[in-house]
Parts: structure tokens; C-alpha cells; sequence
């Protein structure tokens, strides 16, 4: 896997897939949230990185993953709700229900817990 060099805050920053959790992007640009719990705006796509760093999953338009830090599955009892996948760092990212069965497959040592309807319901209202 090779560092990646990018701009942020008008600075050159290198950046190493191995410490970074996950990124969110939005529209030219892209979140990463790395292990130390510090997230970095970039002014790059996540297809840009997802061409650069392939081992990194995409479970959602605007999310893409690195699953050495994925811990567990919370599915919906229906494709209608939502489905998450919780990180190391306890964060919930949103599966798309399109992408679910390819990451389950690509992730299928992971445990999981099918949550019932009532209890994202609260979640959702909670969180």
C-alpha cells in the first residue's frame, strides 16, 4: 500500500491508509477519519482514492471503508432500514442496501446482530 500526498488547509500532507478508519466524501471533496480520532478535509474524491488504495471497500456512495478496522455488522430485519457497520472507534457507518450482500460477502468472517425494528427507531431518534 503506498502513502498518498494531498493537500489539506493549503498544505501537503502524507497520508498512510493503515490510520485511517474511514472517509466520507462529499461532492470534490473528502473526510478522513484516522485512528488517532482527528479528521482531515481533503480536496480529493473517494474514487481518487479508491483507485490508489484498492484494498479499501465502498458500502456506500459516500462512504468508503478500510476493513482491517471493521468489527461488526448491524443489520436491519429488512432491506427498507437501514444496515451499519461499526468500526474500532464505535462509529456506525451506513451500508447501502445495493452494497450490502458484496460487503457481507467481502466481510464474512465479521459477527453481526439483526437489530429489530423498535430499536432503530430509537437509535435513530437518540443518535
Amino acid at each position: 500500500m503506498q502513502n498518498v500526498f494531498s493537500s489539506s488547509k493549503g498544505k501537503q500532507v502524507r497520508i498512510d491508509p493503515q490510520r485511517v478508519l474511514y472517509m466520507t466524501g462529499d461532492a470534490n471533496y473528502c473526510y478522513l477519519h484516522l485512528l488517532d480520532g482527528s479528521v482531515l478535509l481533503m480536496a480529493r474524491t473517494l474514487k481518487w482514492y479508491s483507485q490508489r488504495w484498492p484494498h479499501f471497500l465502498r458500502v456506500h456512495k459516500q462512504v468508503l471503508v478500510n476493513p482491517t478496522y471493521a468489527r461488526k455488522f448491524t443489520l436491519a430485519p429488512s432491506l427498507r432500514l437501514p444496515s451499519y457497520l461499526i468500526m474500532s472507534n464505535q462509529a456506525r457507518v451506513p451500508i447501502s442496501r445495493r452494497r450490502l450482500s458484496l460487503v457481507r460477502h467481502q466481510l464474512n468472517d465479521l459477527p453481526y446482530t439483526v437489530v429489530r425494528r423498535e430499536e432503530l427507531e430509537v437509535a435513530e431518534l437518540v443518535g
